[in-house]
């Protein structure tokens, strides 16, 4: 009896580390990739003030491309990693490619869309609209799946701002595009950017099901109508991105996104320098995407060390990613590191400033 109950626990308890470290997505071999160019460029400056991580740190890659072609690199860039807050602006992109086919009017109201909540919206909150969303401007501040720190320090009180009066970074307008994104196009994230991005831009490392809707690990969330699509790209995949942003929506000679949405989601639409979340890099936001006008910078931020910065005046694109895990166990092990937000935006910024003066 003892040595059943004895086997009986062991092979539950290695079921559990199996499946604790099975990876929620695995790296895809999409017959449509294609491999980045390469250019010579002396990365000594470069490293100088960006340096690479220290023994024992954690997993980072970075990625540097003038135009569609390499000129830095550094880590594991084709390992798959969750993008947090940067998913927000790839379903920007998504917006503007289903704008672009007439699937979706932005003008379009919560009301009209039969958009709500478990904690229903009020009718002023009902009269956002996707293009208040997709600004941060709908004026509706209820919680929502997978915001953190100041998205719920800093929430302003309920009611009070009107929508498209007033900019607040929230979960709940990223993840109510993610419903209405599927209910207006009848496609599912995943498919729709596989189809209409990842096989355009060649990317080596993505197919549908790097898009997962709803927690990826089976937690309990958040009561409510509206999931967070977690969306996990490699660093040179995601480098592709942004390097077609720099280039006014082109890749390969091929428009895959207009230039009038690139134009019209990079704008500035929101003043940050009168908010009341002091922004230290960002004075502007456009359409999930975060501005530095000053510096002619667009950005892309997510949890955990993920940031993009765009110059498309120069064709520039700066990416470093910070793996924050894939599986139960290695995101456990990312969570108790003591190190976990060791970097910053700021060796991309520096590194953006050498690029200028080597480049020019």
């Amino acid at each position: 009896m003892l040595k059943r109950v004895f086997f009986s626990s062991m092979f539950i308890l290695i079921a559990v580390v199996v499946i604790a470290a099975l990876p929620r997505v695995s790296n895809p071999e999409p017959a449509s990739q294609t491999e980045l160019d390469r250019a010579k460029f002396n990365s000594d400056a470069i490293e100088a003030v960006w340096p690479a991580p220290k023994a024992g740190d954690r997993i980072r890659s970075r990625m540097i491309l003038r135009g569609e072609k390499v000129i830095f690199e550094d880590g594991p860039i084709d390992l798959i990693m969750n993008t947090h807050s940067m998913r927000k602006s790839v379903l920007s992109i998504l917006y503007g490619i289903a704008v672009d086919k007439g699937l979706i009017d932005l003008d379009k109201t919560l009301h009209e869309l039969a958009i709500d909540e478990v904690t229903p919206l009020t009718e002023q909150e009902k009269t956002a609209t996707i293009r208040d969303l997709l600004m941060f401007r709908s004026g509706i501040y209820l919680p929502a799946a997978g915001e953190h720190d100041s998205q719920i320090t800093d929430r302003p009180k309920r009611g009070q701002h009107k929508p498209n009066e007033y900019f607040f970074s929230n979960n709940f307008d990223a993840n109510a595009l993610g419903t209405i994104f599927t209910q207006e196009t009848g496609y599912q994230i995943g498919i729709f950017m596989d189809t209409y991005l990842a096989k355009p831009l060649g990317m080596q490392d993505f197919n549908a099901d790097n898009v997962i809707m709803g927690d990826p690990w089976f937690w309990p969330s958040k009561n409510t109508l509206h999931l967070q699509y977690y969306m996990y790209l490699s660093t040179r995949d995601f480098a592709r991105i942004g390097a077609m942003i720099a280039q006014g929506g082109r890749w390969n000679g091929k428009q895959i996104v207009s230039q009038d949405w690139i134009a019209l989601s990079t704008a500035q639409h929101s003043d940050l320098t009168d908010n009341h979340i002091k922004y230290t890099v960002y004075d502007g936001a456009g359409y999930l995407w975060w501005l530095d006008s000053k510096n002619g910078r667009i950005w892309t931020d997510g949890y955990g060390g993920h940031f993009m910065l765009i110059d498309p005046v120069r064709d520039i694109t700066i990416i470093e990613r910070n793996f924050t895990g894939n599986s139960y166990l290695s995101t456990l092990r990312w969570l108790k590191s003591d190190n976990k937000f060791s970097h910053t935006r700021s060796g991309l910024g520096a590194a953006h400033k050498v690029l200028i003066e080597n480049l020019e």
